[in-house]
């Protein structure tokens, strides 16, 4: 099933459409509702709490939602600037509590214009949070950085483990028949 419909495409043609990313993150402290523009914003029957402050110097940045690749896990870098002080301290104290979390990013569209919504919110990444990093330079300068790891990436390892000699005796005790596998061997034959 498609995640947008032939409705949506038409509303997307229209101009002045302007897109805004939801994060939903299950945190110690509750569910926490963010999204990337400014202010506060009722959607989906839920509010969602700006976290772009172009006064006050919070900022967002967010890596790109790639699609999976085979042999690579899928994840969102997430970082947030201008944390104050308290919020980095509470960040920092519920760190190992955080990790392993729910944390779902969505997007939806709005006519930039009259404020209309076009398109709801769409799930878009549901993913796992992974611990906290924190960053500071100088005084006042201090970023806190989330990953969001698909929730599909603990599928990115071999089911059977991996192809070395020690998890090939792993599997089958005794079985030598990866030892030489990525090793040069010569052999030298005399007369």
């Amino acid at each position: 099933m498609p995640i947008f419909s032939e409705a949506d495409f038409d509303r997307l043609a229209r101009p002045h459409v302007a897109r805004a990313w939801f994060l939903e993150l299950d945190l110690p402290a509750g569910i926490s509702r963010l999204h990337s523009g400014t202010g506060r914003v009722m959607l989906g029957g839920h509010e969602w709490r700006g976290v772009t402050d172009p006064i006050g110097g919070q900022m967002v940045s967010m890596d790109n939602v790639e699609e999976p690749r085979f042999g690579q896990a899928v994840a969102v870098n997430i970082t947030l600037s201008g944390a104050n002080k308290e919020f980095f301290k509470s960040v920092h104290a519920t760190a190992r509590q955080i990790e392993g979390r729910r944390g779902d990013l969505y997007w939806a569209a709005f006519d930039g214009e009259t404020g209309e919504v076009l398109i709801g919110l769409k799930r878009l990444f549901p993913g796992k949070i992974t611990s906290p990093s924190l960053h500071w330079q100088g005084i006042g300068v201090r970023t806190v950085s989330i990953t969001l790891e698909s929730i599909w990436s603990s599928q990115n390892y071999a089911v059977g483990g991996k192809w070395t000699p020690a998890d090939q005796r792993r599997r089958f005790p005794g079985d030598a028949g990866l030892d030489f596998v990525g090793v040069k061997v010569t052999e030298n034959w005399s007369k």
